[in-house]
């Protein structure tokens, strides 16, 4: 990971890579379909990871094969969600340290999420987090959501940067792609998303944890 000592700017994925909100997104989805009495198989909601809303709805639209039922899902979903995330914004570990050192090291920072940006800031805030970015990109500012470059080139104009330059954390197929097709040096930081051989073989590397980051770029002076 000495390629992260050379990047200029970092960004970061949201859910399932600063926030342990996957499980939660993954725990609303399932009570939601038994509430209306919709069958989804296990292995639904992984697909979903990393999109933005309107690819989940078409997804699901096509798994049940109802789109007003699809929609209602994704309302019903939404609402345990809420719930559940009025209980507190999980962090992950070592998320803290790390923007401490981006900051102490003079590295501006920005969140690229597929996300909606009011619902992403209202994360970050309940977080205590959002003093950490300069710029926070959501999936509705952008014409293509991941695995489209279009939410990373951003981000990096709005950290006044080239994307090349850019040390990206990711933990979704959609989100590597997007990362790697917008030129950026990407991490991935594995969490509920599968990704295939093809993806992973696209990251500079692999990490277990942010913590694993923070732990290894605290070793050298900045």
């Amino acid at each position: 990971m000495d390629f992260l000592h050379d990047c200029a700017a970092f960004v970061f994925d949201m859910d399932g890579l600063l926030f342990d909100t996957e499980r939660l997104s993954r725990q609303a989805l399932y009570v939601a379909a038994k509430e209306l009495n919709i069958p989804l198989a296990e292995d639904a909601f992984l697909e979903l990871i990393g999109r933005r809303m309107g690819d989940i709805t078409g997804r699901l639209a096509v798994r049940i094969g109802d789109e007003t039922l699809a929609a209602n899902l994704i309302e019903c979903s939404e609402k345990h969600y809420q719930a559940l995330l009025a209980q507190g914004v999980p962090v992950k570990d070592g998320v803290v340290e790390l923007l401490a050192w981006c900051k102490e090291s003079g590295r501006p920072c920005a969140v690229a999420t597929s996300t909606r940006t009011t619902k992403a800031e209202y994360k970050l805030v309940s977080a205590n987090l959002r003093s950490h970015f300069r710029a926070v990109i959501g999936g509705d500012q952008v014409e293509h959501g991941k695995p489209a470059p279009d939410i990373y080139l951003r981000a990096a104009a709005a950290l006044g940067v080239a994307a090349n330059t850019c040390g990206v954390f990711e933990d979704s197929e959609p989100g590597l792609r997007a990362a790697q097709a917008a030129g950026a040096r990407v991490v991935w930081v594995p969490d509920l998303a599968l990704v295939d051989a093809a993806t992973q073989g696209l990251v500079a590397a692999r990490v277990d944890s942010l913590r694993r980051v923070a732990q290894f770029l605290g070793k050298r002076r900045v």
